[in-house]
């Protein structure tokens, strides 16, 4: 089976080297890394197009959803070029375990649709981050599986792995940004597909600048949220 590790990149030159040799020396399977950018002065494009020259499973391709901006259309442009087997999202600063990308696939080779990097189920960690971020996305998670009936206490985590089967099945209306991965899984359990999760340990970024806009999101992560339990309660 195919494995296709989206990676979109925003200014991302001092960490972006020290992710690709990472995930190539700790995942076994091998894979294709999609990296997304935004705008050609994005400073990550020149340390990628370097390291193409010795590297030929690095596609580097510039965002060509929507108004060509965001992480989330970045994600969709990935989702766009994969054509079969397994797909992760994978963030460029360095947060998510790249190990835990062969525990996923394994899950997916044992027959689930969607594996969730669960930073809050047993053996879970999470290092670092906003205390606020931190307590509403673990709050979201202890109630996933009570509200949602989806089994995993780390629903709002971007770190996934789905069947490219799982995609194409879905139409995705997310409008901002990390959302989308929320809204991907639960109508992925609405559909009836086969979810689990797999303990991940995250880490906040040292380098960079963070992407994540909690304000602007937060009321498109309730949207998901609800409409998930409007599908379980048939509303």
């Amino acid at each position: 089976m195919r494995l296709s590790i989206i990676i979109p990149v925003y200014n991302e030159a001092g960490n972006i080297g020290k992710l690709i040799r990472k995930i190539n020396k700790q995942v076994a399977a091998p894979h294709q890394l999609i990296l997304v950018y935004d705008f050609d002065e994005d400073n990550t494009v020149p340390v990628v197009k370097k390291l193409q020259k010795r590297q030929r499973n690095i596609k580097l391709v510039k965002n060509n959803m929507g108004d060509g901006r965001g992480v989330m259309n970045a994600i969709k442009t990935g989702f766009k070029l994969v054509k079969s087997g397994a797909v992760v999202v994978t963030m460029a600063d360095l947060a998510d375990d790249p190990k835990t990308i062969n525990v996923m696939f394994k899950k997916i080779q044992q027959g689930y649709d969607v594996v969730n990097g669960s930073r809050y189920c047993k053996d879970g960690r999470k290092v670092g981050g906003p205390a606020f971020k931190s307590w509403l996305s673990r709050l979201s998670g202890l109630l996933t599986p009570i509200m949602l009936g989806i089994p995993t206490k780390d629903v709002t985590n971007a770190f996934k792995m789905y069947r490219k089967k799982v995609l194409d099945s879905i139409k995705i209306e997310s409008e901002g940004g990390f959302e989308i991965a929320m809204e991907i899984v639960i109508k992925a359990h609405a559909k009836g597909f086969k979810i689990t999760e797999v303990p991940t340990t995250w880490h906040d970024r040292t380098s960079g600048e963070s992407r994540f806009k909690l304000i602007a999101w937060l009321p498109r992560y309730v949207h998901w949220y609800v409409w998930g339990i409007r599908q379980r309660l048939k509303l």
